[in-house]
């Protein structure tokens, strides 16, 4: 019955047992529910409840009054729900139905309460200054437009993922020898502000970076992207959508934070000059894009080329990646979020992730359902995105593995991530499964033997 019970249903329910075990009743009744329902409310649901009006301390007096005629029975550990329990949660079942939404939330069970005039709950909610009349209404409009919302992904709020400070650029050694070079180009030119066609110009002068060799198959080489270069008499394709200028034009800027989005993605540590040109093209802006655009064709296919070069066989990391992405289509979720992540990880079933999570007993089935009553399907995926979430805790796996000196972003740094941030779905669907981030930090240590440094 509870398969398609959000985590926060599921919460109310269990919150409802747990007081029918603190009274010592026999059953789980609609009074339990309502206390559950109340205490589990916060914020604007509460508000749209009217339960913000109601005092718990007094909730509770009246459910303990309406309650003295059950029998009661201490230390009773299984406890079943009561008729009337039953068919409210069938009733918020058949609600969600006849509103369309996949999942049966809290919401749903306080719309089958107001229903059941003659349940428990009902009487008691009566006895508050709750005006029904404007709930309900409420309550299923907000239903009706949460079963519209596809694209809602719990891990959507906003997450500062940018590097904290733009010197952590030129802290990378081969980064900081293309843009040194690239700022010895502005100044020969006469500008003051270094844009996309400097890091291009930087990185083509260099016939070491493998990259060079793979864009002279495809005729771009300095010479003729100098050519190409003097044909613009200005630079206002640097300055599209920007008011203010910086060290960097906003594309040049635009397309290295892309570049670091490229590196974290391929599991490498620094960003190479390979990711730059991929961040250039992924902007789709600026004079570098305008001459790389007109050479290749097929962007995608350029992307695998470059990889492939980068990388005799596919990263860790990159590998953990594609099967989140692959998780996230099967369960028609356009959001790779960091809980997608987790079961690329466990789909992965190599690596210190792997077996660490393998020692803690969690498996990819299980975590699959854990994840599916926690992400709501889309009718259609166009396109993927990751999280907001998904994003720092790449952003904090990229960091450990670059402080410890790692040549590559290793199933444990992606891992590891996860911990750091306890609120993201990995670690809830972690936590539901029966463990914490202690006992998975130290399981880490334990994989990599002696307790190294993750």
């Amino acid at each position: 019955m509870f398969e398609k019970f959000t985590q926060k249903a599921i919460d109310v329910v269990q919150a409802a047992q747990n007081y029918a075990q603190e009274f010592c009743h026999t059953r789980v009744l609609s009074q339990h529910l309502l206390l559950g329902l109340v205490a589990q409310s916060k914020g604007v649901q509460a508000k749209i409840l009217n339960f913000d009006k109601i005092h718990f301390g007094e909730l509770t007096i009246e459910v303990h009054q309406s309650t003295q005629t059950y029998p009661d029975k201490k230390n009773n550990d299984n406890i079943f729900f009561s008729s009337e329990a039953r068919d409210i949660l069938k009733s918020a079942v058949e609600l969600s139905n006849e509103l369309n939404s996949k999942f049966i939330m809290p919401q749903h069970i306080a719309l089958a309460i107001f229903q059941n005039k003659n349940c428990g709950a009902y009487k008691i909610i009566k006895k508050f200054d709750i005006d029904e009349e404007r709930i309900i209404p409420n309550l299923k409009r907000m239903l009706d437009k949460s079963s519209d919302i596809t694209s809602l992904h719990p891990e959507t709020e906003n997450e500062n993922t940018q590097l904290s400070n733009i010197n952590d650029f030129f802290k990378e050694k081969i980064m900081s020898e293309i843009l040194a070079n690239a700022q010895s180009k502005v100044s020969a030119s006469g500008y003051e502000i270094l844009g996309s066609e400097q890091l291009l110009q930087s990185i083509l002068e260099n016939k070491d970076y493998k990259i060079v060799e793979i864009l002279n198959k495809f005729d771009i080489n300095s010479e003729n992207f100098n050519e190409k270069l003097s044909q613009f008499n200005s630079r206002t394709a640097e300055f599209e959508n920007s008011e203010k200028q910086i060290i960097f034009t906003p594309n040049a800027f635009s397309s290295l934070l892309l570049a670091l989005d490229y590196a974290k993605e391929s599991g490498s540590v620094g960003i190479q000059p390979e990711h730059v040109i991929l961040g250039i093209l992924k902007a789709k802006k600026g004079i570098a894009y305008k001459i790389l655009s007109q050479a290749i064709s097929n962007a995608v296919d350029f992307e695998d080329i470059v990889l492939k070069k980068l990388n005799d066989k596919i990263p860790e990391t990159l590998a953990i990646l594609k099967l989140a992405k692959e998780e996230a289509r099967s369960l028609n979720c356009e959001t790779v979020g960091t809980e997608m992540i987790l079961l690329g990880i466990l789909s992965y079933g190599a690596g210190i992730a792997s077996d660490t999570l393998r020692r803690l007993g969690i498996n990819l089935k299980d975590a699959r359902k854990e994840v599916e009553k926690l992400i709501k399907p889309q009718k259609e995926v166009k396109t993927l995105s990751y999280s907001p979430r998904a994003k720092k805790m790449l952003e904090v796996a990229y960091k450990t593995a670059h402080e410890h000196k790692r040549n590559k972003i290793k199933s444990e740094n992606i891992l590891y991530g996860i911990t750091k941030m306890p609120n993201c779905l990995a670690m809830q669907v972690l936590s539901n499964l029966g463990t914490d981030v202690l006992e998975i930090q130290q399981g880490i240590k334990q994989e990599l033997l002696g307790g190294m440094d993750l």
